[in-house]
This record gives structure tokens, sequence and C-alpha cells, in this order.
């Protein structure tokens, strides 16, 4: 989940991003849809978001606003809800049983 500020790119451009017009959101959407994701990547003094998907796409966030970088990576297993997220600048894990 990025909430705040985030952009689609390929290797040399990027595709679009949140302050886009909103008519170019859904082709870059469907474009993503049914890629594999090949790494996830920190970056910045406040942990910033880059999703490395098969076949050249990448998701990055970058908070443009004061506050905290807005993005959090959630993961259920077995019924334990765990996420990534930042808080008070740094990486944070929470869990919830």
């Amino acid at each position: 989940m990025i909430e705040w500020s985030w952009r689609i790119e390929t290797v040399n451009a990027i595709l679009c991003g949140s302050f886009s017009d909103e008519e170019y959101w859904a082709l870059a959407f469907d474009d993503l849809v049914g890629r594999a994701v090949a790494d996830v990547a920190l970056f910045g003094r406040l942990p910033e978001l880059t999703i490395s998907l098969f076949d050249n796409r990448y998701i990055t966030s970058f908070m443009t606003a004061e506050g905290q970088p807005q993005w959090t990576i959630f993961a259920n297993n077995e019924g334990e809800t765990r996420w990534l997220t930042v808080e008070n600048g740094e990486l944070c894990e929470v869990f919830d049983s």
C-alpha cells in the first residue's frame, strides 16, 4: 500500500505517478497485473520503497509532504498479520495476531 506520492517506472521513463492525470493510471495499473515481484528495496534517510517487478517495471514511493513516508507492506501467515511501515523516521515491524 502506498498512500501518498508514488510513480510507476520502466528502465528509462516514468509511466505515470500520483500527480499524473488519472487517465494514465488504468493503463499503467493494468500493465502491472500478473507481474511477479523480483525485489523490494528501501532507500533514503527516511525509508522509501522501491518494488521491482519482472519485465522492467518499478513502483516507487516518495513522500512529498510533512510527516512520515506513507507506505506499508502487509503479510498474513497462518492467521498472524504483520506489516512493515515507517514510524518516527525508522522502519517498524508490527504484529497483530
